[in-house]
């Protein structure tokens, strides 16, 4: 499926179409401000703005983050956390190379965890992901390191989000296709 948004996010009208969801998703209110921030406590306020406006940098991160989750349907932030001072940075983690895995544990069947696999593309191909195997040795992330951002508009792609771009998948293939079609037409005419 990835591999399919990629390759429909190199056609004008589907880039165009995922950079205006993205637009509209990060407007400014009248104050210019991308997230506005209310609390009847000032300690909470002050703190969730420094977290937002200047650890995050919402304003300049928001707009590539919102266009990526509607591209794949998902998106990955690595949270670091320090326990004195909390999230003091996130990095961006691609969608290819995560895995999100439910009910592993027996004692705690709503523990959630992520696997950071730099071949997950590969083996998901094969049709083997070692990513469910508990003895695996790769980079494992508890939930609260990492912070998952999906769209639940299908619940037939848990526990996975669905990208905006899917209705229109097998129309793009089509498309496709069929300029193809065209182009060898063309050749095979030439005189």
């Amino acid at each position: 499926l990835y591999t399919d948004y990629e390759a429909m996010d190199t056609d004008a009208i589907c880039a165009s179409a995922l950079d205006i969801v993205a637009d509209e998703c990060t407007l400014r209110n009248e104050q210019g401000e991308v997230l506005q921030i209310r609390s009847s406590d000032e300690t909470i306020q002050r703190i969730l703005y420094n977290l937002f406006y200047d650890v995050l940098n919402i304003e300049f991160n928001l707009w590539s983050w919102t266009r990526n989750m509607c591209k794949y349907g998902d998106f990955y932030l690595k949270l670091e956390i320090a326990e004195k001072y909390g999230v003091y940075n996130v990095i961006p983690f691609s969608a290819y190379n995560i895995v999100r895995q439910e009910g592993f544990n027996p004692k705690n069947p709503n523990e959630v965890r992520f696997k950071f696999d730099p071949n997950a593309a590969i083996s998901s191909t094969t049709g083997f992901t070692s990513a469910y195997n508990n003895q695996d040795p790769g980079i494992w992330f508890d939930l609260y390191e990492m912070a998952h951002f999906r769209l639940l508009s299908d619940f037939n792609y848990l526990p996975y989000g669905r990208s905006y771009l899917e209705p229109g998948r097998k129309l793009y293939k089509q498309l496709v296709l069929m300029e193809d079609a065209m182009l060898i037409h063309r050749i095979v005419r030439a005189p």
